[in-house]
């Protein structure tokens, strides 16, 4: 069982798994980055440095303007940046032992597979799928 924080995207249940999550923070001072737009929401001053903040709904497709007031700060490991998300739920505790694959119809919503947690199906994000759409959408 992996430690896994819960979150929703427009609506769908989605988790990260606690190791890939540096902090939570709450309402940071968002400031405007020149030229930066789409999914570049701006940067945050995080503990002495900057951090790109990818509003993470708009990337994997997602047409909903909710927007959680926490961020979710990712390890240094997975590039240092910061996520934001449609609402964060809660910490919960998923076998990902047994990991069902992604759906056909899931596409690009970067998703490394799906687990069970009470009544409900919780898509369990790929960072590294995430990281390669930033990359691919900013280097072309």
């Amino acid at each position: 069982m992996e430690l896994t924080l819960i979150f929703n995207l427009d609506g769908e249940v989605y988790g990260l798994e606690i190791d890939a999550i540096q902090e939570i923070i709450e309402s940071p001072t968002l400031h405007h980055v020149p030229l930066a737009e789409g999914v570049l929401k701006g940067a945050i001053s995080f503990h002495g440095q900057i951090l790109a903040v990818v509003d993470l709904p708009k990337l994997l497709g997602f047409t909903a303007e909710e927007r959680d007031h926490r961020y979710v700060v990712l390890t240094p490991e997975l590039k240092s940046m910061v996520l934001s998300v449609s609402s964060v739920v809660r910490i919960a505790r998923l076998d990902l032992s047994s990991l069902q694959p992604a759906p056909a119809e899931a596409g690009d919503r970067a998703i490394r597979g799906v687990a069970c947690l009470e009544d409900k199906m919780v898509n369990l994000l790929d960072t590294d799928k995430v990281i390669n759409q930033l990359e691919n959408r900013y280097t072309e």
